[in-house]
This record gives C-alpha cells, structure tokens and sequence, in this order.
C-alpha cells in the first residue's frame, strides 16, 4: 500500500473550516478521536468459481457497491456457450483492513457559543490500531463524497455524507513509554538527576503563573509522575495511582491547576460536575450506526485510562453520579452491566477533584466536617486533601498583587533567585 505524508511545513485546519473545494484535495485536519470501531475486513478484490470449467474469476471492487457476477466469462465457457454459474471463494478474495474513526474538534477550537463538528474518518491497512479515544491527533486524508444506498438514499436525495480518507496519522500526546528521547533531552535529565533540590524545581514548574501553593504543586507533581501498582500473591491489586481534592474559598486558583493538569498530562480530561452525569463519566451504550448493533461508548474516565481525570466543581454533583467515581477511585475499573453487555471496563486513571466548602467559604468557626460537604466513603478514596484558605493578610496580598501584575504587563512568570 503506498500512503502519502504532507509536508511538516502544512498547517492543520480546524473541521469546521473543511469546505466544498476541498473534496478530492490532500488535507490535514486537527481534532480529537472520540469514537474507534472495531478492525473488520473490507473487500478490495472479489473471487469467483465457475461450477463448469473450474475457472476462477477475479472482480476488482472500486467504489462502495458493486454488483456481483454471475455467468463465467472465461475462455472455455464462451467457447462451449456454457452459462456457468460463479460461486464466492472467500480464500482466494482479498480483504483490506478497516477501521472508521470519529474525530471532534478541540475544546479551544470550538466558537463561542457552538458545538463542536464531528468528521468520519477511514483508516486502512497499517494505520488500524494507531489512534484511541481520547487521543489529540493530526490527521492528513484525501477529503471524499460519500453518497447514502438504500432507503437513505431516497430520503437524501441529492445530499451526499463526507469521509476523510487518511493517509498519515501523528499522535499530538504520546504516552511516556512511547515518546522518543533526543540527546538534549536526556542530559537535562542528567542534570535535574545530579541537582539536589529537584523536587522544589519541578513543583515550581507547574503553572509557574500561579502565585504560592507550594505544597499543592509538590503533590500535583506526585500526581503526574505516579507510582508503581502492585499485585499480591493472592492476585489482589493495589493502585499506585493517587487520588487528590483541592477544597477552598473561591479565587484561590484552584480551576486553573486543574486545567493545567489536564493539559500537561499525555492523557488528562477536564469536565465540571454539573455538566456530567453519572453515564458520562463511566461508560454509555449506544447503537453502532455502520454494524447496527449495541456497543459501549467509553466516558472520561475511560478516555484518561493510564491518564488523569480533573473534576472541577466537584461538590455540586448529584448524588448518584459521584457514587459511579467510587469503583474507579478504588478499584480501578468500572462494572457494566446494561442491555445485555456485562463487561468490566479498566479505568487506572488519578482523580484530582476541585469542591468548594458547605457554605460557599470555608467557615473557621464551624468543625472541618461540616465545612467540607462530601460523604465520608468519598472522603476515604482521595490521599491528600487540601483545604486551601483566602485569610486576610497585607503583606501576603501585597506580593500577590505585585506577582499579578508581573504576570499580566509580561505574560511570564517572575523570575526567582535561584534560576
């Protein structure tokens, strides 16, 4: 098979922005994969045997329909005037490998006050198997009509679907174990090896723009880098992965670390508690529009498998839906069992949770357990809680002001002492 790589020079575009003159061109479009079918084969040649002569008859299948032969049209039949009927060889056909793709646009791509658009995509042969959901991919594809058969097609009429046709596909976020070590970067890594306050230079790294939180960032570090699951001898799992809440007063910046999080992270989702519901953090059955049959549609914590998952507004989830977080913050793996699907889905993802306190502000006068409004058996899975506080202090406001203004009239962090 022979696939064409643009050039490193071309720009992505953005879906929305894929338009008529681009059908039959090159195209690379930027998007992230929200939906993977399974590999199914796809018939490229078809193969015939004559029941008379013995003859086998090959049909070169170009476009998404064909009509199947029934007379030979070999030699010795055409001789004899025999009418042949051809039977399918499988053995002898040849199939190609498929696999069809949903990618959506990206959250930062999306205008204000629209929905993200959505774009097919067929991958063959070598390509199957290279993206996942969840994935930030650049996708290069010759953009194609597409026209409905069946009775779609009576109720479409003129209307024609769309694909892209990829040709390369490059992975934006790569997992640690696959990305490709240059030699500059493994003497910085030497060098932060031999330093001895590493830990405090990496913690600071983390959203440098963001003033204090220092304990914060030194455990939001713990969370990236993550630890090693064991399994005893009796074959119990113990989870590696640490869990975090980030509790405090409004303003204290804890959405921005989460989002930071989310983005530095090869796998990270962001979402909101009130915007999700149980079934969308978990897993949701749905009907596969090209094979017609039920399927499972992963949810975020699915899609940060081996990732981390950023909950924001963590507090105002319904009860039910936070009741879903508990098997995965534990566990690791979320249980199924709807319309006939009974399956176990992984999920070692980290949760790192942002809430607000019962009543609005953390209240000093009231016990840490009526402030804090989550239930205890929640309470029990995170490792680290942090109660983050706006106590009224000069000179403590003073620095900040003057660190926001640095960072507003440079857009950069100030440098420190020891950099």
């Amino acid at each position: 098979s022979l696939y064409i790589k643009p050039l490193t020079t071309v720009k992505p575009m953005i879906i929305r922005n894929v338009k008529g003159s681009n059908v039959g061109h090159l195209i690379t479009v930027s998007g992230i994969v929200t939906r993977v079918s399974d590999v199914k084969p796809f018939l490229a040649v078809n193969t015939y045997i004559c029941d008379r002569c013995g003859c086998e008859v090959f049909q070169e299948v170009t476009s998404r329909q064909f009509t199947p032969l029934v007379e030979c049209s070999s030699a010795y039949c055409k001789t004899n005037n025999f009418k042949g009927s051809l039977h399918q060889q499988t053995r002898a056909s040849k199939f190609l490998k498929f696999q069809e793709v949903k990618i959506q646009e990206m959250t930062d791509q999306v205008p204000m006050g629209h929905i993200p658009r959505t774009m097919t995509v067929y991958l063959f042969q070598n390509q199957v198997r290279t993206v996942n959901p969840g994935d930030s991919v650049y996708i290069s594809g010759i953009f194609l009509p597409l026209p409905h058969v069946g009775f779609r097609a009576i109720r479409a009429g003129l209307i024609t679907d769309t694909y892209l046709e990829a040709q390369y596909v490059h992975s934006l976020k790569k997992q640690y174990d696959q990305m490709d070590s240059t030699p500059e970067m493994e003497e910085t890594i030497n060098q932060l090896g031999n330093d001895p306050d590493v830990y405090s230079r990496l913690a600071s790294s983390i959203a440098p723009e963001i003033y204090g939180h220092e304990d914060v960032k030194k455990a939001l570090l713990l969370l990236l880098v993550g630890g090693a699951s064991k399994e005893t001898g009796d074959g119990m799992k113990i989870r590696g992965d640490i869990n975090i809440c980030l509790m405090g007063d409004p303003g204290v910046a804890k959405s921005q670390l989460l989002k930071y999080i989310s983005k530095s992270a090869p796998r990270g989702v962001y979402t909101t508690g009130r915007g999700s519901s149980g079934v969308g953090l978990t897993a949701s059955v749905m009907r596969d529009p090209v094979t017609d049959e039920m399927v499972l549609e992963g949810g975020a914590l699915v899609l940060a498998d081996n990732g981390i998952a950023c909950i924001d507004e963590f507090d105002k989830m319904d009860e039910d839906d936070r009741t879903a977080i508990h098997e995965v913050m534990e566990q690791q793996t979320i249980s199924i069992s709807k319309a006939g699907i009974t399956t176990t889905l992984n999920a070692r993802t980290s949760i790192l949770a942002a809430a607000n306190p019962a009543f609005g502000r953390y209240n000093p006068n009231r016990k840490p357990s009526e402030n804090i409004n989550l239930p205890a058996a929640l309470l029990s899975r995170f490792d680290l809680l942090f109660l983050i506080l706006d106590t009224p202090n000069i000179n403590e406001d003073h620095r900040l002001a003057q660190h926001i203004g640095y960072v507003h009239i440079h857009n950069s962090a100030p440098k420190k002492e020891n950099e």
